[in-house]
């Protein structure tokens, strides 16, 4: 007996079918642009000791990255004053995490420094690993998808061999 699921698989279906990016009309005096634009969503974390920038200069630095690279701002998470460890303790990335798997909001999460996510590179790279299975990116001014995404694999190569 054939017990596949009804109705096309997401594989079958094309990539506009299933993807998160709003289709803009850009007006052009001659033809109009169709161009797509990328949802993403911003987390600034503030530390304690002072060592991460200040909210406001994050907050400068995402919005200028992403007008820089086109991507519409559609979610903000914060923790300010937050530990960098225990990456799971703080409720503006608990909620980014939650985003990703149940409401599919954006589709890049943008952060000024990887330090904003982690202070150990081990937590940096579980958080790149978990967002590449939901199909989700991480980014910053400094480090873009590919980058964080080849580190990440490098050290689970590395920890497999131990």
């Amino acid at each position: 007996m054939n017990r596949r699921p009804l109705g096309p698989q997401p594989s079958a279906l094309p990539d506009c079918a299933t993807s998160r990016r709003v289709t803009e009309i850009i007006p052009d005096r001659p033809h109009a642009i169709i161009g797509c634009v990328a949802r993403a969503a911003t987390y600034i974390r503030t530390d304690l000791e002072g060592e991460l920038p200040s909210a406001r200069e994050q907050r400068q630095a995402l919005e200028a990255y992403a007008a820089n690279e086109g991507y519409e701002i559609v979610a903000r998470y914060e923790d300010l004053d937050a530990p960098g460890f225990l990456l799971y303790h703080r409720p503006g990335l608990k909620e980014a995490i939650e985003n990703i798997k149940e409401a599919e909001d954006w589709e890049v999460l943008l952060v000024a420094y990887p330090r904003c996510v982690s202070d150990t590179e081990s937590a940096v790279h579980e958080f790149v690993h978990k967002f590449s299975l939901y199909n989700n990116r991480l980014e910053c001014p400094t480090r873009g998808w590919e980058e964080f995404l080849s580190a990440m694999k490098a050290y689970r190569r590395e920890m497999s061999r131990r």
